[in-house]
């Protein structure tokens, strides 16, 4: 390339400075002859300028450090753009223990997660038995030098998944001498403390010695929170926020039912805790404040080595090797009977039955008819609390050789990943033995008897046990590349072209428990999966100046998959500075997401579901709001005949730099998506069961209670028991948005500088259908998708110290999941207000080889925000800011 050329260009990217890198300098000093060509994400050719035709946004490691994260996904947590999927936080979830993201509010599978530019294996878990993705726990913060992320649509440069955009976290290279850091954060009540070491060698320079080994070490552990320390959770009694009653009416000693009177239920003789009328349900019970543990104990280490030899000239071999075992263990509640248990009274011998205390409409219950059916609420509160211990174990092995071959920078590897998981959930309860033993319990034939305030061991340990769950996903990778950066001269710039072939193979074998599986396990489901797949790719790409100041990105990438398919995917993207303030870019592209391995060829699938609102019974019933809220268990299958989830990704975007130290950017996004895979909405079946044909045998229901129906009248279907809901190619998705990002620094003279950084992720439209032949309708300005999201930081640096305060906030909301959830009648137009939290921060370089950082994320301890609707029943915040102010410190020291 020409020294003119170069400072022309060289001069066009300082001057439009791409506002969307974190740490990017204002300016570029680098002699022109040192300059180096990188590989910026979205892209296989390597160029000199950060800027090109699509923004994308890397995190450098001093912002990882200075934003007080300790695991990767509270890092992305923190950004206007990435909303959390999974925190690991959840022991109930078939994908228990795991971290996940998206982008635009999409799914995780729809976000392709990279590291050092290659993709890994797939957590063994699927989440919702259905949606394969990244376990990012598997991503040891302390490895990560950077991280960028391309919000747009990438198929035609990296296939499958890459429909939101994609995220590729990048470790050091070729890297001399020792580093190690330390991070200790805790909460401000004292529970949920995080501690992290790490420590990083590097030996050996690939230019003096033709070698390098870099070697990285890392541990983490963090603490369990409860809910009785902190106030928002401390009482489960969540009406004071327009939530429900979730305090336990399952022990010391619990409550019953009549089924077949359908009167009010009471209190078991004897409560221990508090005798109250239940506002949900009418029934006066004995309520129990229980802690409850928040989020699991959480262990983790990993190792990692990338050894780089240099052999003659511009070759070397290469191999990455990485090891990573985590363990989460969390308390999943008391173990209990079946929820649906009727035990038939007829012919008991217990005197507890022969006059049982009670209220009744006319104050005149004597006790249980004989040949009542009983319904028992009791925990099995004699035993330990129910655990499930979730151990991930990953292995990566990339090895390969990069190099010249004539003009064209060339690459081959091989890579092999592994997760493997398992998970022991301690104390389940067979259903069959235990419902054995409270029915001889109730007719006095030595069983467990729901009377007695403490039941024997010998009585409660036969009913409980150890189910074992293990999954395995493999993921193996073949893969060739070669670029050519100035292939030719046109239009007086260079051409740069790169092409490159895949081939991978693709595995999960999830293995469940046969009891779950046989449904003999009380609350709980199981999904199973054993499938493979093999993938074949062939890609091309070409960088383009059509004029001086304009560049164009034209991409194409085909992938055959051995089971559903092919799939072919262009791209077209422009960058124009007309002016060395300005630069104009846009995009369009077309993105596909394969069916997941789960999706096609599961074989059961069968879990309590999220909340559903059954209003044909609650209409009658009188239950309202968070009152209607039923966990039917959920029974999917998988498809062979799903086809690819299609979408058509276009941006237009425009950075400005007027004036020195002050940079703008607005990008325009559209995601139109068709063809998406879904499991029928349950909420959908359950409204339609007896208007659409065959929906209403998707629906399990207990039998129906005819002494229940003539005290309500309209009530005539039973309580809702399973939902078969069936993943067929139905939905489509129409998303539009705004990427909103300005800086600015001010000199003070000689005193530092002020640092200011507005980011905004502003929503113009989110439509969605998740049913046959429906028409997309707005899911906008609901609790799961805000209108905007914002981070705004002041900075002021002095020297080599900074200390910054960061706001973040989402906007207000309807008091609802999906808008379109219409029949509750709780719904109005009441809204949940907006929720800012500031963080805190303060880093310095003490020393050439020291770095403190000190900071205190929700320094305000600002309270979490409450949604109240049948839907969603719980806290909007993620985690660190529902149990409010967290302090942390961390240190970096490079030894000489």
């Amino acid at each position: 390339m020409k020294k003119k050329f170069l400072a022309s260009a060289i001069a066009a990217i300082c001057l439009a400075h791409n506002p969307l890198a974190f740490g990017a300098d204002q300016t570029d000093t680098t002699p022109t002859d040192n300059l180096q060509r990188i590989t910026v994400t979205g892209s296989n050719i390597s160029r000199i300028n950060k800027e090109g035709p699509t923004a994308v946004e890397i995190i450098k490691r001093d912002e990882i450090e200075k934003s007080g994260a300790s695991t990767v996904v509270e890092l992305l947590g923190k950004l206007p753009s990435v909303s959390v999927q999974l925190t690991g936080n959840d022991g109930n979830s078939f994908a228990g223990g795991a971290a996940s993201v998206g982008l635009r509010g999409l799914d995780a599978k729809y976000t392709l997660i990279l590291l050092n530019g290659r993709r890994l294996a797939n957590y063994g878990f699927a989440n919702g038995a259905e949606n394969t993705f990244v376990d990012l726990n598997n991503l040891p913060l302390a490895a990560i030098e950077s991280v960028e992320i391309l919000r747009d649509g990438a198929s035609a440069i990296y296939g499958s998944d890459a429909v939101a955009g994609v995220i590729n976290f990048k470790t050091k290279r070729n890297y001399q001498g020792y580093e190690t850091s330390a991070n200790l954060g805790t909460n401000e009540k004292g529970d949920g403390g995080t501690a992290s070491a790490s420590l990083t060698a590097g030996w050996g320079d690939l230019d003096k010695d033709g070698q390098n080994l870099l070697l990285t070490v890392d541990v983490f552990r963090r603490n369990p929170l409860w809910s009785d320390k902190h106030d928002a959770t401390s009482s489960r009694d969540f009406r004071r926020f327009g939530g429900s009653d979730q305090r336990s009416v399952d022990r010391y000693l619990g409550t019953l039912r009549d089924f077949s009177s359908g009167e009010p239920g009471f209190p078991i003789p004897g409560c221990r805790g508090s005798v109250e009328v239940s506002s949900a349900t009418g029934d006066l019970s004995c309520f129990n404040n229980q802690q409850k543990q928040l989020s699991p104990k959480i262990l983790r280490g990993g190792i990692s080595a990338i050894f780089t030899k240099k052999l003659s000239g511009q070759d070397e071999l290469f191999a990455e090797a990485g090891f990573n075992h985590s363990e989460s263990s969390i308390q999943t509640g008391l173990p209990s009977f079946d929820s649906a248990f009727i035990g038939n009274t007829a012919g008991s011998t217990n005197p507890g039955l022969a006059n049982l205390p009670g209220p009744s409409p006319d104050g005149s219950l004597q006790g249980f008819t004989p040949g009542d059916r009983l319904q028992v609420f009791r925990g099995i509160y004699e035993a330990a609390p129910s655990q499930v211990k979730i151990t991930s174990d990953t292995i990566r092995l990339v090895g390969g050789w990069r190099g010249l071959i004539g003009n064209w920078d060339s690459e081959g590897a091989i890579s092999l990943n592994q997760n493997r998981i398992k998970e022991v959930d301690s104390n389940a309860v067979l259903k069959d033995v235990s419902s054995a033993s409270l029915q001889s319990g109730l007719l006095g034939n030595g069983g467990y008897d729901p009377f007695a305030y403490w039941n024997p061991a010998s009585v409660v340990n036969p009913m409980l046990t150890t189910t074992e769950r293990v999954a395995v996903s493999r993921l193996e990778t073949l893969d060739w590349k070669m670029s050519a950066p100035e292939l030719f001269s046109f239009n007086g710039g260079p051409v740069g072209f790169a092409w490159g072939a895949q081939a991978s193979h693709e595995s999960i074998d999830d293995h469940p428990d046969p009891r779950n599986v046989a449904s003999n396990i009380v609350n709980s489901g199981a999904t199973a999966s054993n499938a493979s797949r093999s993938l074949y790719s062939l890609y091309g790409e070409f960088n383009v100046p059509l004029m001086k100041q304009v560049e164009m990105q034209l991409a194409l990438r085909g992938d055959h998959y051995s089971d559903f398919g092919n799939s072919f995917n262009p791209k077209i993207a422009l960058a124009w500075r007309p002016s060395k303030e300005i630069l104009l870019r846009g995009s369009a592209t077309t993105s596909f997401k394969a069916p997941t391995l789960p999706e096609l060829h599961s074989t059961t699938a069968a879990y309590v579901g999220t909340a559903i609102a059954d209003f044909a019974r609650c209409g009658p019933l009188g239950y309202v709001g968070p009152n209607c809220s039923y966990y039917p268990k959920l029974s999917i299958v998988g498809n062979p005949d799903l086809k690819a989830e299609k979408a058509n990704n276009y941006s237009l975007g425009i950075v400005l730099q007027p004036l020195k130290g002050l940079s703008a950017s607005v990008d325009w996004y559209a995601i139109k998506q068709r063809n998406t895979i879904q499991s029928l909405d349950p909420q959908y079946i359950v409204d339609n069961e007896d208007i659409i044909p065959g929906y209403a045998a998707l629906v399990g229901r207990d039998p129906r209670n005819p002494a229940l129906e003539k005290l309500h009248p309209g009530l005539n279907k039973g309580r809702l028991n399973t939902i078969t809901t069936p993943y067929i190619n139905v939905g489509k998705t129409d998303i539009q948005g705004l990427d909103i990002d300005i800086s600015y620094e001010l000199p003070l003279a000689g005193w530092g500088k002020l640092k200011f950084r507005e980011v905004n992720d502003y929503t113009l439209s989110y439509k969605q259908s998740t049913t046959p032949g429906g028409a997309p309708a707005s899911k906008l300005d609901s609790i799961s998708h805000p209108r905007w999201s914002n981070s705004f930081r002041m900075a002021y640096e002095y020297a080599s110290t900074e200390v910054a305060l960061t706001a973040r906030t989402q906007s207000s909301t309807l008091n609802i999941d999906d808008p379109t959830h219409t029949q509750d009648p709780a719904i109005t137009n009441s809204r949940i207000p907006s929720f800012t939290a500031w963080d805190l921060n303060l880093n310095t370089k003490v020393s050439k080889n020291l770095t403190l950082n000190f900071g205190v994320n929700n320094v305000f301890d600002k309270a979490p925000v409450y949604a109240s609707t049948s839907y969603l029943n719980d806290f909007v915040q993620g985690q660190n800011d529902l149990i409010g102010r967290y302090i942390y410190a961390n240190m970096r020291y490079q030894f000489q």
